[in-house]
């Protein structure tokens, strides 16, 4: 007997340990979360393919300075005077019997196979203009690969709160409608015996059908962003997993403007991409510019003729060759252009740095807001609270009304919906701000991930 018993309890043990242990696994962490959105994502992709088309192009232009090497191979057969007599000599068969028949020769076929190589020696400055042009589109790539990763992070991170954030006013909402639902019911039976006055609770039951409209739109919302981040996790909303996190009451290394701005100045990726494309363009005036110079290039062939694909005879040719552009219709439209883009890059970067210094001061503003929100949220909870209690017991003696009960219910509800909303705004644009100073990477991740654990949820 005690031998089963011991059996069944160790079975409900092992049962507990697998289903806590499924659950644990299941719960899914910002970083993890981000991770997998990285994976998944088609910008990323993109950027992993842009940049190893940068690095084959830099090795492209690295190896144009060694100039290329052709085979050709051809068959002709002709009974032209000129073709007969030349391609004799180079068959090695030439002799003075051909002399007797030179005008009205037989056709004679031939065989060449040859070799043809080409060294640079001077381009204008094109080849070494080609390269840098080629670091630094390899540098572009790598720094928009790193800046696409920083922007889709902080797009998972949005959304992950926004389903902590639907998550928490969804659960108020259904608390709110739960106990308001229990207090329209004692309404009725006050009501009933006439100690409620009918106009209090129909009053009451409009204030309980806005409650269940808040309960509708937040629960719909929620349903939502679970789709969205799961298109953006690659999941189907059915295998949508529980997230290891809750909004917590956190607050943040705090940065000053100046320091934002001198981030945006010396580490903004994207912005060092614009700088560096300014460069490149003004490469490409360089080009432009010395196109009209001479080119020089050392070249060399070997071939060899058989008229019978055997007895191949050999000859060679070698020199250099210069090459002196008199004249090119274009070249002032080609300087033009070269130079419009320049101008153009210019104004992007001046663009983007503006755009860059306003998202600096709004996401530090509402970082502020939402930090001095969560103490007036508090407080106005608590009060709201307070006045709910001291209602409660006045009510339930007949000397107030359902109304006014349900009047301090949504006032609860909506002080801490303010309070949820401030926290969630609080990580929000703090993850805002690191991505505006270029330091949203996964050390920075794993801080908001580990402040957002589920161990350290806040509430009130």
């Amino acid at each position: 007997m005690i031998e089963l018993v011991i059996k069944r309890l160790s079975s409900i043990l092992l049962m507990i340990l697998i289903l806590y242990i499924q659950a644990f696994a299941e719960n899914l962490t910002l970083v993890e979360a981000v991770r997998k959105g990285l994976k998944e994502d088609n910008l990323v992709k993109m950027g992993i393919t842009m940049l190893s088309s940068a690095n084959a192009g830099l090795k492209q232009a690295e190896m144009s300075r060694f100039g290329e090497l052709k085979i050709k191979a051809t068959y002709t057969k002709s009974d032209d005077p000129v073709y007969v007599f030349a391609t004799t000599m180079k068959q090695g068969d030439f002799s003075m019997a051909y002399m007797n028949n030179i005008n009205n020769p037989d056709a004679l076929g031939n065989y060449m196979i040859g070799f043809e190589a080409g060294i640079p020696i001077f381009t204008g400055f094109s080849i070494s203009n080609y390269i840098k042009s080629a670091k630094i589109r390899e540098e572009i790539a790598r720094d928009n690969y790193q800046r696409i990763k920083a922007e889709i992070s902080f797009k998972i991170i949005m959304h992950w709160l926004n389903v902590l954030l639907m998550d928490s006013l969804s659960k108020l909402a259904a608390n709110t409608v739960s106990s308001a639902e229990n207090e329209l019911k004692i309404a009725q039976m006050l009501k009933e015996r006439g100690v409620v006055l009918g106009s209090d609770y129909y009053g009451a039951e409009a204030i309980l059908s806005s409650l269940k409209g808040y309960l509708l739109t937040w629960n719909k919302n929620l349903e939502l962003e679970k789709e969205k981040l799961a298109v953006l996790l690659g999941l189907r909303l059915d295998q949508f997993p529980q997230l290891d996190g809750v909004l917590t009451e956190t607050i943040y290394p705090e940065k000053d403007i100046k320091e934002l701005l001198a981030s945006i100045e010396n580490k903004r990726l994207d912005i060092k991409s614009i700088e560096k494309m300014i460069n490149i363009y003004s490469l490409s005036e360089s080009i432009v510019k010395n196109s009209i110079l001479p080119t020089i290039q050392i070249f060399g062939s070997l071939e060899v003729n058989s008229k019978e694909l055997s007895d191949f005879n050999s000859n060679h040719l070698a020199g250099i060759r210069i090459i002196m552009p008199i004249g090119d219709p274009g070249y002032f439209a080609k300087k033009e252009l070269a130079k419009n883009e320049t101008f153009i890059a210019r104004e992007k970067l001046l663009e983007a740095k503006k755009q860059a210094i306003i998202d600096a001061n709004e996401s530090l503003i509402n970082y502020k807001i939402a930090k001095k929100n969560i103490d007036i949220a508090k407080q106005t909870t608590e009060k709201a609270k307070q006045s709910l209690a001291l209602l409660l017991p006045l009510y339930r003696q007949g000397r107030q009304s359902v109304l006014e009960v349900l009047r301090a219910q949504s006032m609860v509800m909506q002080s801490e919906a303010s309070y949820y909303e401030s926290l969630y705004k609080i990580h929000l644009f703090y993850a805002k701000i690191l991505l505006v100073a270029e330091e949203l990477n996964e050390n920075t991740i794993s801080e908001i991930s580990d402040k957002l654990s589920t161990k350290k949820g806040d509430s009130i």
